[in-house]
């Protein structure tokens, strides 16, 4: 997760040239939304527990992954009782 946030974050900065950065978690949560729509995630449910489990026992650390698992449960749960095509 941390790696694909990596590679959305260099994908805007270098579209817009450094002209624009994503900086805040609300400008990350479109594009999540978008990128959980278009993704091919057969067993989401179970991929965001096992990443929800791991991260519910680790005491310490972690915030900016929790930040985008929970990005990623607003997104799952916006695209099953919104997104139309």
């Amino acid at each position: 997760m941390s790696e694909s946030f990596g590679c959305l974050k260099t994908a805007i900065v270098d579209h817009y040239k450094g002209k624009v950065e994503l900086n805040a978690m609300d400008d990350v949560l479109p594009l999540t939304i978008y990128t959980v729509a278009m993704a091919d995630l057969s067993h989401i449910s179970s991929e965001y527990h096992l990443m929800e489990d791991y991260l519910a026992i680790q005491e310490r650390g972690f915030e900016f992954e929790r930040k985008l698992l929970t990005n990623m449960d607003v997104s799952i749960k916006y695209i099953n009782t919104e997104w139309e095509l």
